[in-house]
């Protein structure tokens, strides 16, 4: 839940800097090593802390904020054991990575800020927790008999990486806030709008949107393509579903498809869950890097991801994801024309010995034309595969040892298999 630096000594604070205290020396490794001991100790204790801060956060009191409803206690449960045993971790040298740990805060801070939970309250929650885990390392200190200096300088690492904490939950809820008191849908669509007009590029709008929008001027964005089964569908299940997972979103119809916009998704994992979960249709995403003024190009990525899925499908697929899909999908006249060169006579065969030899063709592609881990993934012999392969190379005139026809027929496949034939195809 708290931070420390490699030596064992508290990072650099308001509290570690204040007049009157007197820097303090190294720790021996010896030291250091009983410290990470002590802290060690307490990770069987962690889930039985967590669940009484939990107690504390959810027997709050009734103040208006809804954390009562199954699912959001769950929430609030997982989120509080993952603080205390990531922290513990930490303090035992089990864990370093301070860039997971930080993103963990902020996410808390926005989460707690959009379910309505006073500040006050969350600080004590975080103070309580800092508490139980002293009182915890205290019982270890004398069940090791680790010297009362020791267990000070532990004190002010674990009260000095709770300032650290609850700096950056405050940052993060606050920023959140302020975007929730500003936040209307009337304003909300008028930026999204300026921004699908290529507004981006004008820095006093783009700084009003980054207000509206919560976002600060490095804030990656994970732009979503949703084209819905129906016209009349609505992104309502997804925003709920998103939030639940800690995330802002928007979101505006634009022509044919919705366009969603999740800042600080991170990498986009968790958020393409949220939305497997609540969306059907195809949808596709695409990051942005430069945050707003990457906007227009990745959702002509994210669109283009989303195309490229088979109609009738209900997919979340990201643009990496779909690359030779999404370059394909974009003229299918070509995509038809390559399609035509070179499967055209393995596709005319009827429909079982086709979709074998289409799918022997994939795996073979796929293992750089091993017959032997193609027949791994196809469960056959690896003789079936070479048999399979000869045939394929009869039929289209193309060898899978030369990497412009592998190149081609690896192509031609994936389109095919993705439903991408031409209108003058549907004999194939």
């Amino acid at each position: 839940m708290l931070s420390c630096m490699s030596d064992g000594t508290a990072a650099p604070t308001s509290r570690g800097t204040a007049a009157g205290i007197r820097p303090v020396s190294p720790l021996t490794p010896d030291e250091q090593e009983r410290l990470r001991v002590a802290f060690a100790r307490l990770r069987p204790r962690s889930e039985s802390i967590a669940d009484l801060v939990a107690s504390q956060l959810l027997d709050g009191g009734d103040t208006g904020y809804d954390l009562h409803r199954p699912e959001r206690i769950v929430e609030v449960r997982v989120s509080i054991r993952d603080h205390i045993r990531r922290g513990i971790d930490r303090l035992s040298g089990e864990a370093a990575d301070t860039g997971r740990a930080v993103d963990l805060w902020r996410e808390t801070g926005r989460r707690r800020a959009q379910q309505g939970v006073p500040m006050p309250l969350v600080l004590a929650t975080y103070n309580f927790g800092t508490r139980l885990m002293w009182e915890g390392l205290l019982e270890i200190g004398e069940e090791l008999d680790i010297e009362d200096h020791l267990l000070l300088r532990a004190g002010r690492v674990l009260w000095s990486g709770l300032d650290i904490q609850i700096q950056v939950l405050r940052e993060s809820y606050r920023r959140e806030e302020l975007a929730r008191e500003r936040r209307d849908p009337a304003r909300v669509n008028e930026i999204l709008d300026g921004l699908l007009r290529g507004r981006a590029a004008e820095p006093d709008f783009a700084a009003q949107a980054r207000e509206v929008l919560g976002m600060t001027a490095d804030s990656p964005l994970l732009v979503v393509v949703w084209l819905p089964t129906e016209l009349t569908a609505s992104a309502d299940l997804a925003h709920e579903r998103l939030q639940d997972a800690g995330y802002l979103s928007y979101w505006r119809r634009h022509g044919a498809h919705v366009l969603g916009l999740i800042p600080d998704a991170g990498d986009g994992d968790r958020a393409r869950a949220a939305l497997a979960r609540s969306m059907r249709g195809r949808v596709g995403t695409a990051r942005s890097r430069d945050g707003l003024n990457g906007l227009l190009d990745a959702q002509q990525s994210a669109l283009a991801a989303a195309d490229s899925v088979a109609r009738d499908s209900d997919a979340v697929v990201d643009i990496t994801e779909r690359l030779p899909e999404a370059l394909m999908a974009a003229n299918p006249a070509l995509t038809s024309l390559l399609i035509e060169e070179t499967l055209r006579p393995l596709l005319g065969l009827n429909g079982s010995t086709r979709d074998v030899l289409l799918e022997t063709l994939v795996a073979v592609v796929r293992h750089g034309g091993s017959a032997t881990y193609a027949a791994e993934d196809l469960v056959c012999h690896r003789n079936t595969v070479i048999y399979r392969v000869k045939r394929i190379e009869e039929l289209t005139g193309r060898s899978l040892d030369d990497p412009r026809d592998r190149l081609l027929l690896s192509l031609a496949a994936i389109a095919t298999r993705a439903g991408r034939v031409g209108p003058d195809d549907d004999a194939l």
